[in-house]
C-alpha cells in the first residue's frame, strides 16, 4: 500500500504580521521616548548646576566682598591667579575688579581667575565638590572634569568669564555692584556651559560674540541649537543677545545664533543633533 503525504505551506496571517508591526513600533518609540526623557533630564540638571553656581558667587561675596577667583587672597589654602596681586588682574589700578577674568593678556603667564574662583569656591565648602582641578595655563587646553568642573550633558563643563555691552540689546546687566572698594561697569559675570576650550588674545568680531573680551569664544560647542533655545526659554526670553542667558557660538563661527546687531536674535533650530552652541548664564550678585 503506497502511502502518499501532502504537504502544507504555512504563512504568517495578517493578524499575526499587524501584532509583529505593532511590537516593533512599540520598540521603537520606546527607545525614542527614553532618549528624549534622558535628554531632557540632562538638560534641567545644567539648569540647576549654572541656579547653583549663581547662588555661590552670591554666598562668596557675601562672605569676603569679593567675587570668587577675583579675591587675591587665599581662603582655606585655596588658589589665587599669581603671587602678584598687582599682575593678577593686569596692574595695580584693576587688580580686584570685578570681573572673573577667564582670559587676559595679562594673565596669560598666570593661572585663569576662573580656575582659581572654582578652587576657591571649592575650598571654602560653599559649592560641594571632591574635584581637584589640575592648575594649568589658560591658553592650554581645558577639559571638562580635569581642569573645570563637568557638567551632566556628556562632555560638557562649566567656566567663569565676563560679557561687556550686554545693555545694548540686552538689558540684564551689571551697573555699579561694588567689589572691596572697586566699582565696575555694564558687564556680566557669568558661567559657560562649553566643552574643550583653549583662551587666546583674539576675540570674535561678530555683533554678539565680540561682548566677549576674553578667550571663552573660542569656546567648543556643548549644546544643539534646539537645547539652547529650550533652556534659554524655560528660565529667561528665548533670545541668544539678551537676558541673563545667552547663547555663543564657538570657535568664531555664526552657528548658534543669527550674527546680527538687530534685537530679539534667535538661536540656529535646523539641527537637532549637531552641537553648535555654548551658553553664558549670569551669576553676578543679586541677579
Amino acid at each position: 500500500m503506497k502511502k502518499t503525504f501532502s504537504s502544507k505551506k504555512s504563512a504568517f496571517s495578517l493578524i499575526e504580521l499587524s501584532v509583529v508591526l505593532i511590537v516593533i513600533g512599540l520598540l521603537i518609540a520606546g527607545v525614542t521616548g527614553g532618549a528624549s526623557l534622558i535628554r531632557s533630564s540632562e538638560l534641567r540638571s545644567a539648569m540647576g548646576e549654572a541656579r547653583g553656581y549663581a547662588v555661590a558667587v552670591n554666598g562668596f561675596y557675601s562672605q569676603y566682598a569679593y567675587l570668587p577667583g577675583d579675591y587675591a587672597t587665599s581662603v582655606a589654602s585655596s588658589i589665587v591667579p599669581s603671587t602678584s596681586t598687582a599682575a593678577y588682574t593686569g596692574g595695580a589700578s584693576s587688580a580686584q575688579n570685578g570681573k572673573i577674568e577667564y582670559y587676559t593678556a595679562s594673565v596669560a603667564t598666570y593661572l585663569s581667575e576662573s580656575v582659581a574662583a572654582w578652587d576657591q569656591l571649592i575650598k571654602t565648602g560653599t559649592i560641594d565638590s571632591s574635584t581637584s582641578l589640575t592648575q594649568v595655563a589658560p591658553t592650554t587646553a581645558q577639559v571638562p572634569g580635569t581642569h573645570m568642573p563637568s557638567s551632566k550633558i556628556k562632555s560638557a563643563g562649566w567656566h567663569f568669564d565676563y560679557r561687556t555691552n550686554v545693555g545694548t540689546p540686552g538689558t540684564d546687566y551689571t551697573s555699579t555692584i561694588s567689589e572691596g572698594t572697586a566699582a565696575t561697569a555694564a558687564y556680566q559675570n557669568v558661567v559657560v556651559l562649553t566643552g574643550t576650550t583653549t583662551a587666546s588674545s583674539t576675540t570674535d568680531t561678530t555683533a554678539i560674540a565680540s561682548t566677549l573680551v576674553n578667550g571663552t569664544n573660542l569656546s567648543t560647542a556643548a549644546i544643539t541649537g534646539p537645547d539652547a533655545l529650550s533652556i534659554d526659554t524655560k528660565i529667561d526670553d528665548s533670545y541668544a543677545n539678551a537676558g541673563k542667558v545667552r547663547g555663543l557660538s564657538p570657535l568664531n563661527a555664526s552657528t548658534c545664533y543669527t550674527a546680527d546687531t538687530a534685537n530679539n536674535v534667535s538661536y540656529t533650530v535646523t539641527s537637532s543633533s549637531s552641537k553648535v552652541c555654548a551658553l553664558t548664564f549670569q551669576v553676578d550678585v543679586n541677579s
